[in-house]
């Protein structure tokens, strides 16, 4: 396999040559993952897979978050990627329907701590993991029929990480892309959609396939050619050519703790609550209109906290009871509570042609309260809030740390990139 311009793109990349705005939107991804797995580590996945690693991936190279204890770099890239998407509070991109960072981000961390990487080379790898795990997906979703979760081609991303990391020569970054897009996980992911388990975006199975391969790749293991090399460098890539259209300004970041399918709806139901001040005993129908795949989300009671991250009904019911759906409505302890119990069983849900048709390059939903006097309260259209257009991007994240990141001083390599 020979080099080509994007696999010598991957292993020279400098945190210098990304531009202002690329490098801003990564710090405050970082902030992001920081938040979202200090608040994932309580989640009953998150403590399964630290248990699992350190008992069958035993070592001291990397450090699992927010727990402490070290093991090999991939069993802390893999129990770090269960971790980061442990609540679905993690980044993503529309285009990809799922997770970059939650792949990307632990497996150059796993690394990165191995080899002792500086800050800018960690953020250069994280940066370039970004790029391609997006271009991946891309070119995944537009080759296969089937939908798959994030670890799919989040791998790949994750590889081209460890490469950069690595330093890899050309030929071997494209054997490390090669190796991580044909071991990659090919997540069934609406199956777990629609009976939701801890099977979810298969990030840390991405996570740790991209650094084995990238590992793999750098002893001399090779693979195939790349079907993902084709799309970097292929007549098609012209418009969106690595290191000329950066797509890690265009990730969205999340507001609340669960499927981004449900979040339009979820902000027409705050708008409802806040507009009219409704007691939820005087609600007797909600009415949800969405797109075909939020409608395709769970309506079961959780019994879960993958039930209730992937639901419609609960997180609608949770906003309008209580005017917020955060962390603690998605953890065990919420789920006894008999007032977003009721709610949810009155909550119906309508797939809007109009609305489908615009997926997923646009998420819309609306909410429809009618109450006791008859009366119908609606919200206008909504989107989920946190897109990469939206003002409040920023302030998001802000709030999102501010409210559940623990300073990680166990991984003095996290505590780094915050600074």
């Amino acid at each position: 396999m020979s080099g080509t311009a994007s696999t010598e793109l991957i292993g020279a990349l400098d945190w210098s040559d990304v531009p202002d705005e690329g490098r801003r939107r990564t710090a405050a991804l970082l902030r992001d993952f920081a938040a979202v797995t200090c608040a994932g580590a309580s989640a009953p996945t998150a403590r399964l897979a630290a248990e699992y690693a350190v008992v069958q991936h035993a070592g001291d190279q990397a450090t699992l978050l927010y727990d402490g204890r070290r093991v090999s770099a991939t069993g802390a890239a893999w129990a770090n990627g269960v971790l980061a998407n442990a609540l679905d509070f993690d980044d993503g991109h529309r285009l990809v329907k799922g997770h970059p960072g939650a792949n990307v981000i632990p497996a150059a961390l796993a690394l990165g701590e191995t080899i002792g990487a500086s800050r800018d080379e960690v953020l250069a790898a994280i940066t370039v993991g970004y790029e391609i795990a997006v271009r991946a997906g891309i070119a995944l979703h537009a080759r296969e029929a089937d939908y798959h979760g994030s670890g799919a081609w989040g791998a790949i991303g994750a590889a081209a990480a460890g490469a950069r990391l690595l330093r890899l020569a050309p030929a071997q970054v494209g054997h490390a892309l090669g190796l991580a897009e044909y071991h990659a996980p090919m997540a069934p992911i609406m199956r777990s959609v629609a009976d939701p388990a801890m099977t979810k975006d298969a990030c840390g199975w991405g996570a740790m396939t991209g650094i084995s391969s990238a590992l793999l790749a750098a002893d001399g293991f090779t693979a195939t050619d790349s079907a993902v090399l084709d799309a970097l460098d292929g007549p098609e890539a012209a418009t969106s050519r690595l290191g000329q259209r950066w797509y890690v300004q265009d990730l969205y970041v999340k507001a609340y703790p669960c499927c981004r399918w449900s979040q339009p709806a979820i902000a027409a139901a705050l708008t409802v609550h806040s507009r009219y001040d409704i007691e939820p005993a005087s609600i007797t129908a909600v009415t949800v209109r969405t797109f075909g795949a939020a409608a395709a989300l769970s309506r079961r009671a959780p019994t879960t906290t993958e039930h209730a991250q992937y639901s419609l009904v609960w997180p609608v019911a949770a906003a309008l009871v209580h005017g917020e759906f955060g962390v603690a409505h998605v953890l065990p302890a919420a789920f006894d509570d008999e007032l977003i119990h009721d709610l949810a069983a009155r909550i119906s849900v309508e797939v809007d042609p109009v609305l489908d048709s615009a997926f997923p390059g646009v998420r819309q939903a609306a909410v429809v309260v009618e109450t006791i006097d008859g009366v119908l309260h609606a919200s206008d259209l909504a989107q989920a809030p946190g897109e990469p257009e939206d003002p409040r991007w920023a302030a998001i994240i802000d709030a999102k740390f501010a409210r559940y990141a623990g300073q990680p001083r166990e991984h003095s390599l996290m505590s780094r990139l915050l600074s």
